[in-house]
């Protein structure tokens, strides 16, 4: 195993008026101009998010043209299905769009779906959402993704051709087809697009990411989450009630930090805010599972959620069914609540060990042949290892030799299935 290299930022000399405004400690004033928030005017909304003058929705590339559509669809009474994903992330995305739906549309009008990690992955599977639109119970008009679809052509397709009006919003990098967008501007899409027929994103009949923006632009680190939020707001000052959305800002500070997405603009202000009203949250299923993680609420910070809330509910997607978050973020049942919380503490509990076991696995197969380290990249293969395992060991893998990494756990016939990590 290789010694961790340290890598240091050369020093930068905050000035004196950064160091007065921070209350005179410097080492305070020298992180942050390492930051490149060197002057009082950058430092005060950084530190103070009541000195932060967020972004409007409506600079969201496409989000004014999503928010309208589905305003329509609300108001015509059309039912809506929300397609997201099994990280918490998605989950936090899907519980929000599925309660914010659920208040302005009512609660008959919205299903959800969150795809299964080993039966599925990500993204819309043509297949399962053929299920879903054959299911007598509930018959879909509006398909909203998640966290999710920006690359998902095929599926988009399938729901247009079924008579579906589709609103996509992700996070995720550009597919190849929008790969010529223009930043800041919004790609054509629905009928403008004039790709009748064809599978792809473009036949949505509006696509809100931020990857749309700018490389500067404050809503460009945005995770999946912040997307749905600022879509949120728009829709109910729609609807008449601009502070309806301040409800859903615990599930925004989940997500940022579960989602590791880089706090700084308008992400960095949401967490902030979030954080307060987590803090204060009301959702019963946010308060077992902090119980069962032992956490008090008036105290928990992004470290609790990094550590300790995102891990339990992360679980979920790596071992099981990533459906039973949005089921505790959701519930007014107590009962209910506790054993939800309940199996995430066993599940979580069941992660921990086998991540322990496959890394130790892998480390010996390193030792026993360390011929594979002579490599540009450690490659590992075993049928026993547990698919929603292997990521958070490559990571491991990836800190101690500082090589990429892919770990396979595919039976021998079967095609390759893992996952990778590579260095910074």
């Amino acid at each position: 195993m290789l010694s961790q290299p340290w890598i240091l930022r050369p020093q930068v000399e905050p000035s004196a008026a950064l160091q007065d405004a921070v209350g005179g400690h410097p080492l305070v004033a020298r992180l942050l101009a390492q930051r490149g928030i060197d002057s009082v005017e950058k430092a005060l909304p950084f530190l103070d998010s009541g000195a932060y003058v967020p972004a409007p929705p409506s600079a969201l590339v496409g989000l004014d043209r999503a928010a309208e559509t589905l305003m329509d669809a609300v108001r015509q009474g059309k039912n809506f299905l929300i397609w997201g994903d099994f990280d918490v992330d998605g989950q936090t995305s899907t519980t929000l769009l599925v309660a914010a739906l659920q208040e302005l549309a009512g609660a008959e009008q919205v299903r959800f779906h969150v795809p299964n990690r080993f039966s599925e992955g990500h993204g819309i599977k043509p297949a399962k959402l053929k299920a879903l639109l054959e299911d007598a119970g509930f018959k879909p008009q509006v398909l909203l993704t998640c966290d999710t679809g920006i690359g998902d052509g095929e599926g988009i397709g399938m729901a247009k051709e079924a008579g579906l009006t589709v609103v996509v919003t992700d996070h995720h990098d550009l597919p190849a087809e929008l790969a010529d967008a223009e930043a800041g501007q919004e790609p054509p899409c629905g009928e403008a697009a004039d790709v009748a027929g064809e599978q792809s994103v473009r036949r949505a009949d509006a696509i809100v990411n931020p990857k749309f923006l700018r490389a500067d632009d404050p809503l460009r680190t945005l995770p999946g989450v912040g997307v749905a939020f600022k879509l949120v707001q728009r829709l109910y000052e729609l609807a008449g009630d601009p502070e309806g959305a301040a409800q859903f800002l615990d599930l925004v500070a989940l997500g940022i930090v579960a989602d590791v997405a880089e706090q700084i603009h308008d992400t960095r202000y949401l967490l902030q805010i979030g954080l307060d009203r987590l803090r204060q949250t009301e959702r019963i299923g946010l308060k077992a599972l902090m119980e069962s993680a032992r956490l008090s609420p008036d105290s928990v910070d992004a470290q609790a959620i990094g550590f300790q809330i995102g891990p339990r509910m992360n679980a979920l997607g790596r071992l099981d069914d990533a459906t039973v978050a949005v089921e505790l973020l959701t519930t007014d049942d107590a009962i209910r609540a506790g054993q939800l919380a309940a199996q995430m503490e066993r599940l979580n509990n069941e992660r921990r060990l086998l991540t322990s076991q496959i890394t130790q696995t892998a480390f010996d197969m390193l030792e026993r042949e360390p011929v594979l380290l002579d490599f540009n990249a450690i490659v590992l293969a075993n049928p026993n290892w547990h698919a929603g395992i292997i990521g958070i060991v490559a990571a491991r893998l990836v800190e101690a030799y500082h090589k990429p990494t892919v770990l396979l756990c595919s039976a021998p016939g079967e095609p390759a299935r893992g996952s990778a990590r590579s260095t910074a």
